[in-house]
């Protein structure tokens, strides 16, 4: 009995094929077949119904795979935990990000944060946050750009920057003279909103609703940028984080009345064993001069 052996049991479970599962282990199907049956009879079980054409877990099966499953996991931690005295952030560090924040962050941050972390090859990858977390814990990631939520409990948290939202009109909505408004002024105004699953969505409708404001569902969008088209065309109003508030044409932004704002972290794992290097990351992060003209843009 192995851990390898574990490793296996786990891909044939996950991928209810032993060919597809022993690709994905780096190894033969007959190793990995192989090694399995010879855990089976270690353990006097049997794992997987091997008689349908999908492979399937049995009962006792399904049982063994959860602490499995917990072994691994309490591997990687020990693994983690050795590691902590290695040098911080070298070498690949791959980066979930939420789309509200990529396309904004990133062109001001990404050439000099290179050059700033010259041994660190940074991979970036755009996912909702419950998609950046699920790949958080599985370890298909290491560090996390996403706005701080309750759901980042178990994690470890180092803060980046906070940002105002901001109301965005079209130049021939009524409202577009006006430097500030109060949000319970907006009940009369078409809310376009983002799509079901990102956190920016859900602070809105949350401020929104304590305001009573209701918001309208003539369109959900993906992108910040698809809501702004349609701002511009005087199709409806939105909520901006001000890091995407940059100049556009057709487009005014206003502040409110109460203000909102929502915290933009990095969230580790508390087992990361690079997390002195993670907050070295997030300071050079927050100080950086290029993310606080951002900040500071005024419509």
């Amino acid at each position: 009995m192995n851990l390898k052996d574990f490793e296996y049991v786990k891909a044939v479970a996950q991928f209810k094929h032993f060919r597809k599962a022993a690709d994905a282990c780096y190894v033969s199907q007959p190793t990995l077949s192989g090694q399995i049956k010879k855990l089976e009879q270690e353990l006097g079980v049997t794992i997987f119904d091997r008689s349908t054409k999908q492979v399937t877990l049995t009962a006792q099966g399904t049982r063994l795979l959860s602490q499995i499953s917990l072994i691994l996991e309490q591997t990687k931690v020990l693994k983690e935990l050795a590691a902590s005295s290695h040098d911080p952030l070298k070498g690949k560090v791959n980066v979930g990000i939420i789309p509200t924040i990529a396309p904004y962050l990133l062109p001001t941050l990404l050439t000099s944060m290179k050059q700033a972390f010259n041994e660190t090859q940074f991979s970036f990858i755009e996912m909702q946050t419950a998609q950046i977390l699920t790949a958080l814990d599985a370890g298909d990631i290491d560090i996390a750009t996403v706005a701080d939520v309750p759901d980042l409990a178990s994690y470890h948290i180092s803060s980046l920057y906070k940002e105002d939202f901001l109301v965005a009109v079209s130049e021939q909505h009524p409202l577009a003279s006006r430097t500030e408004v109060a949000l319970r002024e907006l009940n009369e105004c078409d809310i376009l909103m983002l799509n079901e699953g990102h956190c920016f969505k859900e602070q809105a409708e949350q401020f929104c609703f304590s305001a009573g404001v209701e918001v309208s569902n003539q369109y959900k969008g993906n992108s910040i940028e698809t809501l702004l088209a349609l701002v511009a065309m005087n199709d409806g109003i939105t909520f901006v984080p001000k890091l995407a508030c940059t100049a556009r044409a057709g487009i005014n932004y206003l502040t409110m009345k109460p203000n909102q704002q929502r915290h933009v972290v990095i969230a580790t794992r508390k087992h990361y064993p690079h997390i002195a290097g993670v907050e070295l990351l997030a300071q050079w992060l927050s100080h950086h001069e290029g993310l606080k003209a951002h900040l500071l843009f005024s419509s």
